[in-house]
């Protein structure tokens, strides 16, 4: 019996200390000091813009109308200026841990966020991606796009979404193009395509 108890406690220290152990590991944040606090200063810089003339030079826009969309890059520095842009329109002190916490969410990650034109309310459902990059085609680690699209006052069908791909085998200096494709309509016989191109050494 006291054996097993003996056993007990120290497989009990055993685990405790590969806990303090796992939590002692720091994931390393994407942005040095300077380029975190160069992200800061512009959200604060920029924060009476509009979401879309903030987010512009992260942004390939291929216009507007059934077919066509736009898709923006949320890099570090991108996602640091943002949360930096809201915390200062809503009057609160933009708070450093948060930050980081934030930054290491999607340290792995290449993460877009989308916008697509459709014409009918489902379309978003049969939306696939793609990421080319280097002649090879990589699958999303996560993707998301609402069951239902938003009508314009033209009734254009309008959805916006999020996916991510991991980055381990793209070089930051890459050519890569985000390829998307959905249906024209509830038959499926016909898809639009869509192809985002980025140069990723273009973004902050």
């Amino acid at each position: 019996m006291t054996r097993k108890i003996i056993v007990l406690f120290m497989g009990i220290l055993l685990l405790a200390g590969c806990s303090k152990k796992n939590k002692n590991i720091m994931i390393t944040l994407p942005l040095s000091e300077e380029e975190m606090n160069q992200a800061i200063e512009y959200g604060i810089k920029n924060a009476e813009l509009s979401m879309t003339e903030f987010v512009s030079e992260w942004t390939v826009d291929l216009g507007y109308g059934e077919g066509k969309g736009k898709a923006t890059l949320i890099t570090p520095f991108l996602k640091t200026a943002i949360l930096s842009k809201q915390a200062h329109n809503q009057g609160q002190e933009i708070k450093r841990a948060l930050l980081e916490k934030a930054l290491r969410e999607d340290t792995d990650c290449l993460t877009f966020e989308i916008t697509l034109f459709g014409g009918y309310p489902e379309f978003g459902r049969t939306a696939e991606f793609l990421l080319k990059c280097n002649n090879k085609e990589i699958q999303p680690v996560y993707k998301f796009t609402p069951p239902y699209a938003e009508i314009g006052r033209d009734y254009t069908q309008t959805i916006k979404g999020k996916v991510k791909f991991n980055k381990k085998d793209i070089p930051a200096d890459s050519k890569i193009v985000l390829w998307v494709q959905y249906n024209m309509d509830e038959e499926g016989k016909n898809k639009y395509t869509c192809e985002f191109e980025f140069d990723l050494k273009k973004y902050r």
